[in-house]
């Protein structure tokens, strides 16, 4: 019976041993899968922005429930009216407008045609291929803070094929004249990285309207966000997003051809502009961007702006579109501009 017992023994210890063996190969492959995690997570971080926010005045959680307006129930439509020489029409009336949602006729809260501050993000290309144009870009700039709101707050940010806020929200110009004078013009192009972190920055504004001025020469090469992510950021918020395109001329070319890279950027910041009822404009010549920037202040200075609470209350996070139209005389000749439309809010029952 003694051999017996031995050999027991013996396949005990050997199966032991296979136990131990068998789990510290298990261990040794969740290590190795922790690992490469780890790296592919590193890697993943050096290609996000620098910064997930740029910086704010004071921590804040983001407000998750954000939408137009300053809070989640009102909804705050700034509206432009053009004649059809391209002038802003003042003087309009509450009754001179109809606003609809979804189709449905809604109730005005409030009206107003009031020169409100602004919390106000200036976005600019430092990319190496603005160096011939950025002092211009510059003088632009400045006129432009000039021509607003004296009580506006602005920021302002720089971006190549990183995101960099250069300066934080301030009313002092001689301290943004300073810092865009000592920018240095160099490196890639993060345009999409730069208008979603910016319109996250111009969110934690603390004045009554948001908007950012973008000027950049280029098609985006760095970005970390994609296109459709960038235009999703852009439709949560109620921040207007104006864009200078300083883009080379479109070649002329056949009916198939595909589109160039000047044309790809051209159609992108076009729907920038129109996703949060602002404008595009693509200047032959650098020397137009000093009218632009003063068309843009004129007309955040001069905006109607229409407040209602939506008549469907259901807090379900779908798209609802916007329509504001004119009832007054030659209203068939102007052209009225806002954004299309926003998202509901949504309790965390419909998460």
């Amino acid at each position: 019976m003694q051999p017996r017992t031995n050999g027991s023994r013996w396949v005990l210890t050997a199966a032991a041993l296979m136990l131990v063996l068998g789990a510290a190969l298990v261990l040794a492959s969740h290590s190795q899968a922790a690992s490469a995690q780890k790296k592919t997570d590193q890697q993943n971080d050096r290609k996000k922005p620098v910064k997930p926010e740029l910086g704010s005045k004071s921590p804040q959680e983001p407000q998750k429930d954000f939408r137009i307006g300053v809070n989640v129930d009102l909804v705050v439509v700034h509206t432009s009216v053009l004649d059809k020489n391209g002038q802003f029409v003042s003087g309009l009336k509450q009754e001179n407008f109809k606003l609809f949602e979804d189709g449905v006729g809604q109730n005005m809260l409030s009206f107003s045609q009031e020169d409100v501050p602004i919390s106000l993000g200036i976005v600019l290309d430092t990319s190496g291929s603005m160096r011939s144009k950025f002092d211009n870009v510059i003088k632009a700039a400045l006129a432009f803070i000039r021509a607003s709101n004296p009580n506006d707050e602005v920021f302002l940010v720089g971006f190549n094929e990183e995101v960099e806020l250069l300066e934080d929200f301030t009313s002092d110009i001689d301290t943004i004249s300073d810092t865009l004078n000592n920018t240095i013009v160099t490196g890639g192009t993060a345009l999409w990285d730069a208008i979603y972190l910016s319109v996250q920055k111009a969110h934690n504004g603390t004045r009554p309207k948001k908007a950012l001025v973008v000027i950049t020469d280029g098609e985006d090469r760095d970005s970390y966000y994609k296109l459709d992510e960038m235009v999703a950021k852009v439709q949560e918020s109620d921040v207007a997003v104006y864009c200078i395109g300083l883009l080379d001329d479109v070649p002329e070319k056949g009916l198939f051809s595909h589109k160039t890279e000047p044309e790809k950027a051209h159609d992108a910041l076009q729907r920038v502009a129109d996703e949060t009822g602002a404008k595009a404009f693509f200047p032959k010549e650098i020397r137009e961007v000093n009218t632009i920037v003063s068309q843009i202040a004129y007309e955040l200075r001069n905006q109607y702006s229409i407040s209602y609470f939506s008549s469907n209350q259901a807090r379900d996070g779908t798209w609802r579109r916007l329509k504001v139209a004119l009832d007054a005389p030659s209203s068939n000749t102007m052209k009225v501009r806002y954004r299309p439309g926003y998202f509901a809010p949504k309790t965390d029952a419909g998460k």
